[in-house]
């Protein structure tokens, strides 16, 4: 009788763990769990490295009406046009990023706005 009660108690765990299992990889498929809808970011320093090489991100925070991603160039393209990124004229509520190429007349300006997360709300090309 010992062993058929282990067997039981064995049968009865395999089954609850399979459960929890499955369980959890239905919570990881849902789409909440796979859409950005968590800030990468309250601090604008922090937000701007997850902006600036992750496309997903530049999608989701992106108020800019924009059919071309990425919007801001990611880090292998900033690396390979030399391409100087700065944080500049920051608030609590706004805050503007310049990329611009010292040898050339590149300047591109991105402006964000602050509201439950840091969002980029308007593009500027300086450049000549």
């Amino acid at each position: 009788m010992g062993d058929l009660n282990k067997l039981f108690f064995a049968l009865l765990l395999m089954s609850a763990s399979h459960g929890q299992a499955a369980q959890l990889s239905t919570q990881s498929d849902s789409p909440a769990a796979t859409s950005m809808s968590v800030c990468p970011a309250q601090d604008i320093s922090f937000f701007i490295q997850r902006f600036s090489s992750d496309e997903a991100v530049q999608r989701s925070y992106t108020t800019v009406q924009s059919t071309e991603f990425p919007v801001m160039p990611l880090v292998q393209e900033r690396k390979d046009n030399a391409l100087v990124m700065q944080l500049e004229d920051v608030t609590a509520s706004n805050a503007r990023v310049s990329l611009a190429n010292p040898d050339t007349d590149y300047r591109v300006s991105y402006y964000f706005k602050m509201d439950d997360c840091w969002r980029l709300v308007r593009i500027e090309n300086q450049s000549l």
